[in-house]
């Protein structure tokens, strides 16, 4: 109990901190320590479910000894209200550790007492993350090699063939004269989000309106104001968030300068200015534009566990892309996976190396993706603190 006072304390610590966010509501209004406890209760009945540990090979002994006669392994997880699967295989050759509600209910159903059960067997009850921690479930044995060398090669840019309209000249549209990191990033979010029209001079540049308007908002709006000195019309659409921009200057930048088709991008390539850039902060932000907006950042549960093994994806529709991307995200030592993904194709970073050093050297803009990430921290803070280091 003691413990847990004090892992209460430090979340209540935390949610009295006034710049912290949990997701994307603030709780630097509460000033009720009771109020914040009562909430702190309510995520640490999901979050630290406490799990059984035991010595090697007790688990099994217990469950088979305690295992009524007149019943199946199927019979028996169904009075448990387990999974079959994960009673059978998982608990019972012990890919993970029994939660101690199922522990519990065995020892009821065969009175017994669970003190003396515990003794027996030897066994302790422990937070989900502490064994998780300690049993490094899930845990990639991937050494992952160093990224690039750093390399600030510049590649300057011709612009002088780009023909500006009136209200181009009428906006004061300024054009990048250099492949820098930024305008790096901005050609991965087109190819994220963005469309080149073919029949007119229009870009337009959309996301998901229930979960990116804070990303298009704080940060989309000041990239394009640097990088093009626009200020973009931002609006909500049906089911999106975004902008559409007729500029004659920026189309043909895009398009002649940057070498982006325009049109469906099913089959586009991997653009030349970006796959001959030996750039590395180039090439991390390519990836971290492409990443922001058509990528995602997820947390599977794994051996019986909740979703605490962290994966980071992206998928497209075109398969040279992928194959594009594939080859910088080697580069950077990533070491990324590539499946078929129905009518598309996905690259997948799985595990807490690939974590650690996406977030070192590519990193997020996207507040959707940072928010899930700093979720987890807070949930399972020995797994980020071991992803780090």
């Amino acid at each position: 109990m003691f413990i847990v006072s004090n892992v209460f304390s430090r979340y209540a610590n935390i949610l009295l901190w006034p710049n912290y966010c949990f997701g994307f509501y603030s709780f630097s209004s509460i000033v009720d320590k009771t109020q914040i406890f009562k909430y702190l209760k309510i995520i640490f009945s999901c979050m630290l479910q406490k799990r059984v540990n035991f010595p090697k090979s007790k688990q099994k002994s217990f469950l088979e000894a305690n295992k009524p006669d007149n019943y199946n392994w199927r019979e028996f997880s169904d009075v448990l209200n387990v999974n079959y699967g994960t009673l059978n295989k998982a608990y019972r050759y012990e890919y993970c550790k029994m939660p101690y509600s199922t522990f519990k209910t065995v020892c009821k159903l065969n009175k017994k007492s669970i003190r003396n059960e515990l003794k027996i067997y030897r066994a302790v009850v422990r937070d989900q993350e502490t064994i998780l921690f300690k049993s490094n479930f899930g845990l990639s044995r991937l050494k992952i090699s160093s990224v690039l060398p750093p390399n600030n090669e510049k590649i300057k840019l011709d612009i002088s063939g780009v023909n500006f309209s009136r209200y181009d000249k009428l906006d004061n549209i300024k054009l990048p004269d250099s492949l820098t990191p930024l305008l790096a990033e901005e050609v991965g979010i087109h190819v994220g989000d963005g469309f080149l029209s073919e029949s007119r001079n229009e870009y337009r540049l959309k996301g998901n309106k229930n979960d990116e308007k804070e990303y298009y908002d704080r940060y989309i709006r000041g990239l394009y104001k640097k990088l093009y000195n626009l200020d973009v019309p931002l609006k909500e659409y049906e089911t999106t968030y975004g902008f559409e921009k007729a500029s004659k200057a920026i189309w043909a930048f895009k398009y002649k300068v940057l070498g982006i088709k325009p049109g469906r991008k099913d089959n586009m390539e991997m653009l030349p200015i970006i796959k001959n850039s030996r750039n590395t902060n180039v090439l991390t932000s390519f990836i971290r534009g492409i990443f922001d907006t058509d990528g995602s950042v997820s947390f599977k549960s794994m051996y019986g566990y909740g979703p605490y093994y962290p994966v980071i994806s992206v998928s497209l529709k075109s398969k040279k892309l992928i194959d594009g991307i594939y080859d910088i995200l080697k580069k950077l030592g990533l070491k990324p996976m590539i499946s078929p993904n129905g009518e598309s194709w996905r690259i997948d970073l799985c595990g807490y190396e690939r974590m650690a050093l996406y977030s070192k050297a590519i990193g997020w803009s996207n507040p959707k993706h940072l928010n899930k990430v700093r979720r987890w921290k807070t949930k399972y803070p020995k797994l980020a603190m071991a992803a780090v280091d």
